[in-house]
C-alpha cells in the first residue's frame, strides 16, 4: 500500500445515473436504453467520462474503488420514516438493459484493476465510509468523488497519523478539504543538517502528495472550501435532507395564501445559529456528542428556544433528532453491526488484491479495447462534459425520480 498516494473512492451510482441523463439527444422522447445501440452508446459514454475524471488525478492516486448500492438497510430498520420515499423508478428507462449495462461496465472496470465494492444491505454511502475509515486507519489518504453532499461529513484529517480525506464534486468543480488544509498544502520543506536526506524524505512523502494536489487544483482551477465535518453533521441533523425524504428535527405544515400546504422546517441559517450557541456553551462540538443524551438535550433545548416551538414536544423533537442521526450520520454507532462486519470483511478481502492499470483507466479506447464497445477509429459520440460547470445539482442519484416534488420545503 503506497502511503504517498491517494486512493480514489468513486460513488458508482452517482456516476451511472448522472451519465444516464446526459446521453445524446436521440434518446429524448423515447425509452432510455431501449435498444442495443443505446446501451453501447451509454457504456462508451461512461468510459469516456470516467477516464476523463481519473486522468485528472493520475499521478496522485494508485488505486480506484467503485462503490455500488444494494437495497438499503435503512428502509428495513426505519420503515416509518419513508426513507427516500419520494423517489421512484423512472418509467422512461429500460431497467433490464440498465442493470445489464452497469454490470458489464463493472466487469470492464474490474478487468482494468478497479476495485468493485458492493455488499448486500449497504448503500454506496456506507461503503465509502467503510473504505475511508479503513484507509485512514492505515495512514492512507483518500479522495472521495461524488455529487452527494452528505459525503462532506467524511472530510477530515486523522489526528493519529498524516492521512486525510478530501471530497471532490465534479458537478461544481469543488474540492472540500479539512480545516487547516491551506497551511498543510503550503507547508515549507524543512531542511535539516543532512540536506540530501531531508529533501529525499520530503520528496517521497507528504511533499509528494502536496505537489500532486497543487497540480490538480491548478489544472482544474478547483474551488477549495475548508469544511469542519463535525459542524456539517450537527447542522445536517437539524435541517434534514429533502432529497432523501428526511425531515428536519422540527417541522410544521402551513397553508399558503393560495390554499396550498407547505412544510417548513429548520433552515440552514437557524441551524448555524443553534450550532454557534452550542459552541458558546460547550466550547466545542465533536460528532460523538450526537450519541450523548446530555448533549442531545442541549441541542433540543436550544432548538425549542431559537424557533419558539410550542406545537411539538421536546420528546418528539428528541425522537426526530435521533432518527436523523441514524439515517444520515455515517458511523459505527449508526450502521448495524452485521452490515459493518460484512463491509469490513469485504474490504479486507479486496484491499490488496487488485493492481490498477493506469494505462487502461486513463483512456477510453484502452479501457474498452477488446470489447464490442470500441473499434479503432471510432469516436465516443459525446464529449466528457457530463461533469462540467453547466451541470446543475449536487443530488444523490441512487434512484431516479420522475415525480416533481411539490409542497415541501424540507
Amino acid at each position: 500500500m503506497n502511503k504517498t498516494k491517494y486512493s480514489l473512492i468513486i460513488d458508482g451510482n452517482y456516476f451511472l445515473f448522472r451519465t444516464l441523463y446526459v446521453l445524446p439527444s436521440s434518446f429524448k422522447g423515447g425509452e432510455i436504453l431501449g435498444t442495443d445501440e443505446d446501451v453501447e452508446t451509454y457504456i462508451r459514454k461512461l468510459a469516456t467520462d470516467l477516464t476523463y475524471q481519473i486522468r485528472l488525478f493520475d499521478g496522485a492516486i494508485d488505486n480506484v474503488i467503485w462503490t455500488l448500492d444494494s437495497k438499503s438497510w435503512r428502509k428495513d430498520f426505519y420503515p416509518e420514516m419513508e426513507y427516500k420515499g419520494t423517489r421512484k423508478q423512472d418509467k422512461k428507462i429500460n431497467w433490464d438493459n440498465f442493470t445489464a449495462a452497469t454490470a458489464e461496465f463493472s466487469d470492464i472496470l474490474n478487468n482494468a484493476g478497479v476495485t468493485i465494492s458492493k455488499v448486500q444491505g449497504a448503500e454506496g454511502d456506507d461503503l465509502i465510509y467503510a473504505w475511508n475509515t479503513e484507509f485512514l486507519a492505515a495512514n492512507k489518504s483518500t479522495i472521495v468523488l461524488t455529487g452527494d453532499r452528505d459525503m462532506i461529513q467524511l472530510v477530515g484529517k486523522n489526528d493519529n497519523n498524516d492521512a486525510h480525506c478530501l471530497f471532490y464534486t465534479p458537478a461544481h468543480n469543488k474540492l472540500f478539504v479539512f480545516p487547516g488544509f491551506d497551511e498543510w498544502l503550503n507547508k515549507p520543506v524543512e531542511i535539516e543538517e543532512d540536506f540530501f536526506s531531508a529533501v529525499k524524505a520530503h520528496g517521497t512523502g507528504e511533499e509528494h502528495m502536496r505537489k500532486s494536489i497543487k497540480g490538480i487544483i491548478s489544472k482544474k482551477s478547483l474551488d477549495i472550501t475548508e469544511q469542519s465535518p463535525d459542524e456539517f453533521r450537527f447542522k445536517k441533523v437539524l435541517v434534514g435532507d429533502k432529497g432523501d425524504n428526511v425531515r428536519p428535527a422540527y417541522w410544521k405544515v402551513q397553508k399558503t395564501k393560495g390554499g396550498q400546504e407547505r412544510t417548513y422546517g429548520v433552515s440552514d441559517k437557524k441551524a448555524q445559529i443553534i450550532y454557534d450557541r452550542f459552541i458558546t456553551k460547550n466550547d466545542k462540538f465533536e460528532y460523538m456528542y450526537l450519541f450523548s443524551e446530555e448533549y442531545l438535550n442541549d441541542i433540543a433545548d436550544m432548538l425549542i428556544e431559537e424557533m419558539k416551538i410550542r406545537d411539538m414536544s421536546k420528546e418528539n423533537i428528541l425522537i426526530n433528532i435521533r432518527s436523523n442521526i441514524n439515517l444520515m450520520i455515517l458511523s459505527s454507532n449508526t450502521i448495524p453491526e452485521g452490515i459493518l462486519d460484512e463491509m469490513f470483511k469485504s474490504i479486507e478481502d479486496q484491499i490488496d488484491k487488485t493492481s490498477l492499470d493506469h494505462r487502461k483507466v486513463t483512456a477510453m479506447k484502452n479501457l474498452l479495447a477488446g470489447t464490442k464497445y470500441f473499434q479503432e477509429g471510432a469516436t465516443p459520440g459525446t464529449s466528457a462534459s457530463v461533469f462540467g460547470k453547466k451541470d446543475s445539482g449536487d443530488s444523490d442519484f441512487s434512484f431516479i425520480s420522475d415525480r416533481k416534488q411539490k409542497g415541501t420545503l424540507f
